[in-house]
């Protein structure tokens, strides 16, 4: 099945679709959020508290069992409680992955705008090198105390030492 292509306008204002429109050139029409993409193809459609239920298009049966919520950023996220793969729900109503993001239309925005966006994508990898820091730091701090009880370090602390230091300047790199 060919579907259209999409694009988002404007961060925050919606998905769009571009068809071409033999007396104008080109049309654009409004979808909407992604859940406003995905719920019109799904069948028992029920609203609950932070989200809505609805029946898999997957493996069909009478149960609500796909979850749907919207996240904090725009995506959307499922759960087939019945097992079904992401990939098999949506290719039962033609959508990809892709489908569940909010995209966002980088010439439209501010330099400011992306600065704030290059930095949220930072959050997760700084979080990421510190928790590596901290194990790590840990590591060094164990043989450090072995060391300091005149106890010696075996080949296996030794390797396993090896690999904190080389971790903590990999850390050292993605924080810069």
């Amino acid at each position: 099945m060919n579907r259209p292509q999409t694009r988002q306008t404007q961060p925050g204002k919606g998905w769009v679709q571009g068809r071409k429109d033999n007396n104008s050139g080109s049309n654009i029409t409004t979808i909407g959020t992604p859940s406003q993409l995905l719920l019109p193809r799904l069948e028992g459609v029920i609203k609950t508290g932070k989200g809505w239920r609805a029946r898999c298009p997957s493996h069909g049966g009478k149960s609500a069992s796909l979850a749907i919520t919207d996240g904090d950023n725009g995506t959307l996220l499922l759960h087939c409680f019945a097992g079904c793969p992401v990939h098999d729900v949506l290719g039962a109503v033609g959508l990809q992955v892709g489908d569940l993001f909010v995209r966002k239309d980088l010439r439209s925005m501010s330099p400011a705008e992306r600065s704030q966006l290059r930095q949220a994508a930072l959050l997760p990898r700084w979080r990421a090198a510190l928790g590596v820091l901290a194990t790590e730091a840990n590591v060094l701090l164990i043989a450090a105390c072995q060391l300091g009880d005149g106890e010696p370090l075996d080949d296996t602390d030794l390797t396993r030492l090896r690999v904190a230091a080389v971790r903590v300047f990999d850390a050292v790199e993605v924080l810069r």
